[in-house]
């Protein structure tokens, strides 16, 4: 078989294969050579393909100076294209022969030796990892440097390395760390290669992005938890359960999570995150987001969100407390599930029929309802909807949709008698649950009365004590701001998944309300008991209040009350609620003193007849115009103090846990002493009327009693009264009134 004609490139004299040199032609290219070569050249002289990168690297830098003179053809131009990475290797050889050159041309110049580690010079292989490729990127002079940067590793000229450890023309955190060290070698450098290394630092530093998410040196833990709501280890795990996704030229996987995080967590707009992640346009961050959805909606949510993830087996074993266990099941493996809807804001439509369908009659806004289901330590089932809020979609009928449809197969997962756990919105609801099977847990209702009974206010305790959970979901999913702010119309199609996605991270990575599943039980049995028993202590008082008894008022320090420690105050509310709501109670009940300026007081009513009762008037945290009386009796110098109580309060005659108002009176004189801290802190709630003006205050005005002349007996002067108590402004100019 005869050989294939060989031909010699003019420049480089170098031998090649016919099919890889092209004639120099008549075009700029044919001068460029002349010049470099001293001598006269041809237009059917060869050229071979490294040589003519060397020429097209020339033309980029001359910026278009030569271009009148420069005639390409289409070939020239794909050529250009499809060969980037050559000639970065190229322009890399060249610096390299430059410096060499002007090393041995001047040997005045002062020439350092560093002694580093070095990576194969072998341009065959990858020097991340090692494997020999053909098709491997060329690694620029900056990519270089970071790698010295990074690992103090010198990698020469003309390196390569794989194009999957390279993401926007940097290299990924993990090549970093696998790169290969050959041996121990010296790095030569003069003034010229000085330069070019300070150079590359330079462009090194200008290139790094404000969140780096790909290097996770770069961010601590608090600026994660911050940033995307997650700590680092749990992002970290969050981007090994994505795979339906891959690194691109515009954008890491990392970046890509890290960018809809942020999005869900800080609730950015797109042109911002733009910014702070160096993505070039808005238009490339909302198909990142997109992207982002539907490979999390793939890989991720499925295993943590939705009935069919989980068995009821694991949600009774695993999510369900003791407590909604001894107060609400009578069977052995009975699942309590707790339901409620919530409310996500969104913009006002000019869709009339979508405006009206979605604006809520009791909110006063527009808004669409997800319906939660969680279990009883605030682990989230599944999450149906969103649902319209107009009068047709309320928690009842969404609930009964729900069933009816059999949404994600729901009937067959619940079993007969199961405790649904609800509240007073799904009344319409609760025959149909009791056909299908279900028992249901629901606070009963006045209906036109003023309290409820012993029994009604006991129950409601108990169902209450278990029904917060679904709340506090409700608030986990609210502290991701996206979904606590009104949320575009433009972005409706894809909120389904934004909110299964969110309660998926909250299921995976989110702290549980509940701690401790196996805790409360002796609260739980306690409650039980009083719910069991009939207790005369409340009924005693009343009767007892309802005689004609005398009252006086004192300040709380003079009376002898016995003194109670905080948790034995927990344990007669049955939790922490009460309390919470109790100390706005005493902050609105102080005074002024009327003998001590700057004094507040406390004041209490003790009875002349008994002196084991004391009473407070509590204003209504809903109604100006409405008192609660809370009255408690109690007894000094014994292992349980407090022996009843009883409040004017629609919950007034419970005793499995006291209302607030009781809790307030209990807490102040028991707990505090009667002890008033006024050092609050500035931006305590209690400064807020100090803060803002309240347009109802008026400065007093007063007719002044300076004589007139009798001619002007139509014109009256006024003086406008200082308020300097109240803090408003006042002026001592007098004014005629005409």
């Amino acid at each position: 078989m005869p050989n294939t004609p060989r031909e010699k490139c003019l420049m480089c004299e170098k031998s090649f294969d016919q099919v890889e040199m092209r004639t120099i032609g008549d075009g700029l290219l044919r001068v460029y050579v002349a010049v470099r070569l001293s001598k006269r050249i041809f237009a059917e002289d060869y050229i071979c393909k490294r040589c003519r990168l060397q020429f097209f690297h020339w033309l980029r830098v001359m910026e278009g100076d030569f271009d009148q003179f420069c005639s390409r053809d289409k070939t020239d131009n794909e050529f250009l294209r499809n060969n980037d990475d050559i000639i970065a290797m190229i322009v890399d050889n060249c610096e390299e022969r430059i410096m060499e050159s002007s090393v041995q041309t001047d040997p005045q110049t002062p020439i350092i030796s560093i002694p580093v580690f070095r990576c194969s010079k072998s341009h065959q292989s990858c020097v991340v990892c090692g494997i020999e490729i053909i098709s491997a990127k060329v690694l620029s002079s900056v990519q270089r440097t970071m790698i010295f940067l990074k690992r103090g590793v010198f990698v020469s000229p003309g390196s390569r390395c794989c194009s999957e450890h390279v993401v926007k023309k940097q290299l990924t955190v993990e090549s970093f760390d696998k790169i290969c060290i050959s041996k121990a070698d010296c790095w030569t450098l003069d003034s010229f290669g000085l330069q070019v290394l300070l150079k590359d630092i330079r462009s090194t530093l200008l290139q790094q992005n404000s969140f780096n998410f790909d290097d996770p040196t770069s961010l601590n833990e608090e600026a994660y938890k911050t940033i995307v709501g997650l700590t680092k280890d749990q992002f970290n795990d969050l981007i090994g359960t994505v795979y339906a996704m891959r690194n691109s030229h515009t954008r890491s996987i990392r970046t890509a999570v890290a960018i809809f995080l942020a999005k869900m967590h800080l609730s950015l707009s797109n042109r911002l995150l733009a910014i702070l992640f160096h993505i070039d346009n808005k238009r490339n961050v909302s198909h990142i987001i997109s992207q982002v959805r539907i490979a999390l909606m793939k890989d991720f949510v499925p295993a943590h969100l939705g009935l069919h993830h989980i068995d009821r087996v694991t949600a009774i074993n695993q999510h369900q407390t003791a407590i909604a266990t001894i107060l609400h099941t009578t069977k052995p493996q009975q699942l309590c599930v707790v339901a409620d809807s919530t409310y996500l804001f969104i913009q006002k439509s000019s869709d009339n029929k979508f405006q009206r369908r979605s604006y809520s009659m009791h909110k006063h806004r527009h808004l669409v309802k997800p319906m939660i289901l969680t279990t009883t330590d605030g682990y989230i089932l599944c999450v149906m909807g969103p649902f319209l809020s107009d009068y047709k979609n309320n928690d009842a009928s969404i609930f009964k949709h729900c069933v009816y449809n059999n949404e994600q197969d729901i009937l067959n997962w619940l079993h007969d008698d199961d405790v649904l756990i609800l509240d007073r919105g799904f009344r319409d609801t609760v025959r149909a649950m009791k056909q299908f099977g279900f028992q249901v847990a629901m606070p009963s209702f006045l209906n036109g009365r003023k309290q409820f009974s012993l029994e009604e206010a006991n129950l409601n305790r108990c169902i209450t004590k278990v029904r917060w959970i679904v709340e506090s979901v409700n608030a986990q999913l609210k502290q991701w701001k996206y979904f606590s702010q009104t949320i575009p119309n433009s972005s409706l199609c894809f909120l389904s998944n934004y909110i299964d996605i969110t309660c998926a991270l909250i299921n995976a990575y989110g702290s549980r309300c509940v701690q401790d599943i196996h805790s409360g039980t002796e609260m739980a049995t306690q409650m039980l008991q009083k719910c069991q028993t009939t207790n005369p202590v409340p009924l005693r008082l009343l009767e007892l209040l309802e005689t004609k008894l005398q009252w006086k008022k004192y300040d709380a320090q003079l009376l002898i009350f016995p003194e109670l420690p905080e948790q034995e105050l927990r344990n007669l509310c049955y939790g922490t609620y009460q309390i919470k709501q109790a100390k706005s109670y005493i902050r609105e009940h102080l005074t002024q003193s009327p003998l001590v300026d700057n004094d507040m007081e406390f004041i209490i009513e003790l009875c002349a007849q008994h002196n084991d009762l004391v009473r407070a008037r509590f204003e209504s945290r809903h109604c100006n115009n409405k008192d609660h009386i809370a009255t408690v009796q109690f007894k000094l110098y014994t292992e349980s103090p407090i022996s009843g109580w009883y409040c004017t309060c629609a919950s007034g005659w419970r005793d499995v846990g006291c209302c607030a108002h009781v809790a307030a009176l209990l807490w102040h004189l028991g707990v505090r002493r009667a002890n008033i801290n006024e050092n609050t802190h500035p931006l305590s709630a209690g400064h807020l009327f100090a803060s803002i003006d309240d347009s109802m205050q008026f400065s007093e005005v007063e007719e002044s009693d300076e004589d007139q002349d009798d001619n002007d007996n139509d014109n009256h002067v006024y003086s406008v009264a200082s308020n300097s108590t109240n803090g408003y402004y006042s002026t001592t100019d007098e004014e005629v009134v005409d």
